[in-house]
């Protein structure tokens, strides 16, 4: 996917986002005010000493060596008393129509319990503009049960994609590939995700991981040598986190190799098991291994593992994901309004599909009543039995896991 997609993100706590207090109140018997004074001066040294110098990679965001601290009512509670409607409206992202809210944006937030939304370019036209579409929005979702914050996301991966305006300019990946620098990798990610956290954007849908320069992908890549892509999408994934920024490694298993763009045709990738193992996958194992809270499965057929479905509506490959990459986050679809997975049809059939190969949430910018038609399919779907209930419980799940390990929460309240 090339396209921008926006949500919203801020700290649970002033203890994880950098800055002065928000550490708990210590119990404390009574002291001299000499001593009050000198400890609290050693405090302030202590906790916001360093001048603008750059945290510590090892001691910032949500995974800094310690659990996310728990606050409110327990994720699993929350998906508990959900109805099916609103559990299959968390596992969408939709595309908004305007650079405001508008009635049908609203409607999907009321009536649908949407998860995320997806931003354009002729979404965002200022960093001002988002930041009120994405707060307005946020809130809205805040004071309507069962109150749960949206992802709000972009494609913003440096270089050619680069959609949010108000983000300064990043090189290709290609570029900081070929220079072979992981911390350049890992500064640029951050940086990138604390310029889009301005606008109250809590995702980004990058880094891109695949290995080659094939068609859609080109200076998207890193490289065409598995070990650099690897290094540099590990490095990436933590500079995101550091900037408490949703990433997403993606086309799993490999974009890379393919002639034909999933944008506009089903690519076939005649890799054989081998190949697959020591080529496609060792980034996606690389981007598991970093931590990576979301991973983008492509619109693409591999004959030696699965003849019949891109990866995307795979069973397999998303069994190979769980399985034998030992992913346990969110697994999220590639656009279904593309062409390689829906065959240039309205995307509610594709839409079921992925939800019974087992992804979690899913990415439609088609038109509205389309994105309105895919989501009752899945509620028709999980009625007649044809979903297993139990599986998009566990589902959304992990979608509010991230939601909670980001501290994403709406513009006038927690989560």
């Amino acid at each position: 996917m090339r396209v921008a997609t926006v949500f919203f993100t801020l700290p649970f706590s002033a203890s994880r986002s950098g800055g002065c207090g928000g550490s708990r109140r210590p119990a404390f018997r009574t002291v001299s005010l000499y001593a009050l004074l000198a400890g609290f001066a050693l405090f302030l040294c202590v906790s916001c000493g360093g001048g603008g110098s750059e945290p510590d990679a090892e001691t910032t965001g949500p995974a800094a060596g310690e659990e996310p601290e728990e606050a409110g009512e327990p994720v699993e509670d929350i998906v508990a008393r959900m109805s099916v409607e609103e559990l299959v409206g968390q596992m969408f992202v939709i595309s908004a129509q305007s650079t405001e809210m508008d009635y049908y944006l609203e409607k999907m937030i009321r009536e649908r319990n949407i998860g995320g939304v997806l931003l354009f370019g002729y979404n965002m036209e200022s960093e001002e503009g988002v930041r009120a579409l994405t707060e307005s929005a946020q809130r809205l979702s805040m004071e309507t049960e069962p109150a749960v914050p949206m992802f709000f996301g972009v494609d913003h991966e440096g270089g050619e994609v680069s959609s949010a305006p108000w983000v300064e300019p990043f090189p290709a990946p290609a570029e900081v590939g070929a220079a072979g620098d992981p911390e350049a990798a890992r500064r640029n990610a951050r940086a990138i995700g604390e310029q889009l956290s301005r606008a109250g954007i809590n995702t980004d849908f990058a880094p891109v991981v695949d290995t080659g320069f094939g068609a859609a992908i080109g200076t998207r890549a890193y490289s065409d040598d598995p070990a650099v892509v690897s290094e540099m999408g590990g490095a990436a994934i933590r500079g995101f986190r550091e900037a408490g920024v949703v990433s997403s490694a993606k086309h799993f298993p490999n974009h890379g190799p393919a002639t034909s763009d999933s944008h506009e045709a089903l690519p076939v990738i005649d890799h054989d098991e081998q190949t697959i193992q020591t080529y496609d996958l060792p980034p996606f194992r690389a981007a598991v291994d970093a931590g990576v809270p979301m991973v983008m499965v492509g619109h693409l057929v591999y004959p030696a593992v699965d003849p019949e479905n891109p990866a995307s509506l795979s069973e397999t490959w998303i069994r190979t994901l769980r399985e034998d990459l030992g992913f346990e986050g969110v697994v999220v679809t590639d656009d279904l309004a593309m062409s390689g997975a829906n065959g240039g049809r309205p995307p509610a059939e594709a839409a079921v599909r992925a939800v019974k190969a087992g992804n979690d949430l899913l990415i439609i910018s088609s038109p509205p009543e389309e994105q309105a038609e895919a989501y009752n399919a899945i509620v028709r779907a999980v009625r007649a039995g044809e979903i297993d209930e139990a599986g998009i419980r566990a589902s959304v799940g992990r979608i509010m896991e991230v939601k909670r390990e980001y501290s994403l929460h709406g513009a006038d309240g927690g989560f």
